[in-house]
């Protein structure tokens, strides 16, 4: 776990959405979801439900 995956989680947290987190952070969307699926593995968790038109916090994502 570093900083960068902690700042795109609280990112992505308050935006619901990999794109405008990419753009807000001036990263790249694949860097974005990078670093999501690396905290997601280190935690053991998922922290949010993603659909092709949605994305949400799970119950745990939440409590993080």
């Amino acid at each position: 776990m570093n900083i960068q995956q902690l700042k795109c989680f609280v990112e992505v947290a308050k935006t619901l959405h990999f794109t405008k987190t990419a753009q807000n952070l001036f990263i790249s969307q694949t860097a974005v979801t990078n670093h999501i699926k690396h905290l997601e593995e280190t935690l053991g968790f998922d922290l949010f439900i993603r659909t092709k038109k949605n994305v949400h916090l799970t119950q745990k994502g939440e409590f993080f």
